[in-house]
């Protein structure tokens, strides 16, 4: 009997993913609201925590993101916020390798606990943990740094 209902729970879950595809697969421009997606390493600690009032797909490559939260996790056992990152539109393009970059044309905001820094029309490279701010960049440092600046 618990056979015959675990396969019956697999049938239907089967069968709610195929509808879901259907549904999603006839709209393919409709946003998904409001969403969260926990990010994990090969390990199974958490390393992210992406959070979207909207997320619209572009292409097979490309997600414009609106309302975005990113808040990056020590992934490790202590399962710490270690730093955040806000914007109201972002678009992500991931490459073959799966590395992304994300840009948007709006505000930017990436706060840890040493610094807050905030700009407009930025870029983000994955592969070289960058973040280039093209507008108005300001940086609010929470320590204090001592004899680096002369």
């Amino acid at each position: 009997m618990t056979a015959i209902r675990k396969s019956g729970n697999r049938l239907w879950l089967a069968a709610l993913l195929l509808i879901g595809s259907i549904v999603l697969a006839q709209t393919p421009n409709a946003p998904i609201v409001n969403f969260k997606l926990p990010l994990f390493n090969d390990q199974g600690y958490r390393t992210g925590y992406l959070r979207g009032e909207q997320g619209i797909y572009v292409n097979a490559s490309e997600i414009r993101i609106l309302g975005m939260e990113l808040s990056q996790y020590t992934g490790d056992e202590r399962d710490m916020v270690i730093g955040t990152m806000e914007s109201p539109e972002a678009l992500f393009r991931f490459d073959k390798n799966k590395k992304s970059i994300a840009s948007g044309p709006g505000t930017i905001k990436l706060e840890n606990d040493t610094f807050r820094l905030t700009g407009e029309d930025w870029i983000w490279q994955e592969n070289k943990n960058q973040l280039v701010i093209n507008k108005n960049a300001k940086i609010v440092l929470f320590d204090q740094i001592g004899n680096l600046i002369k």
